[in-house]
């Protein structure tokens, strides 16, 4: 054996140890909370969970990546993925609430969705693109955005780093 797959065993039966634990602990956590659940009605959720992100989040993701790409610029990018990122998350936990599941099995219990998600979810989103479009100014502030038209420099910044095509 080479060295550098010897030096990629450690990490590897590393890492299956470790995920293995993981499932297990998980699989231990999630067997007792079945109650009343049948194993087909599970493999259903399962399953349809697993085609769900494959025929949808997975593509709508891809996609997402290759207009942030195409469409934004180099300074831009990082706040628009981290504001898409959280604009998905915000939105994946809070679907169940906003869709209200849980309140027909207990409509007398206030304590099931407390708060008014129709105008906390859309707060939270605008808190996240307020804070992208804060690092966005931050980081152009800081590469000399404020300078102005660009008086004194002599070259864009785009071609500040492009290789002389003349030196061989």
């Amino acid at each position: 054996m080479t060295p550098s797959t010897e030096d990629h065993r450690v990490p590897f039966w590393t890492g299956v140890l470790i995920g293995g634990a993981v499932c297990v602990y998980g699989l231990h956590g999630l067997i007792p909370a079945l109650h009343g659940i049948t194993s087909r009605q599970f493999l259903q959720w399962f399953v349809g969970a697993d085609v769900a992100h494959d025929l949808i989040v997975a593509p709508a993701a891809c996609i997402a990546g290759l207009a942030i790409a195409r469409f934004t610029s180099p300074i831009a990018r990082a706040p628009v993925r981290a504001a898409l990122f959280a604009t998905a998350i915000i939105v994946a936990i809070a679907w169940a609430p906003l869709r209200g599941y849980g309140r027909a099995l207990v409509p007398d219990n206030p304590s099931v969705a407390p708060l008014n998600y129709s105008t906390a979810v859309p707060t939270a989103v605008a808190t996240a693109w307020l804070i992208a479009g804060g690092w966005l100014l931050a980081t152009w502030l800081r590469r000399g955005g404020a300078r102005g038209s660009g008086r004194g420099m002599t070259a864009r910044p785009s071609e500040l780093h492009r290789p002389d095509s003349n030196r061989r």
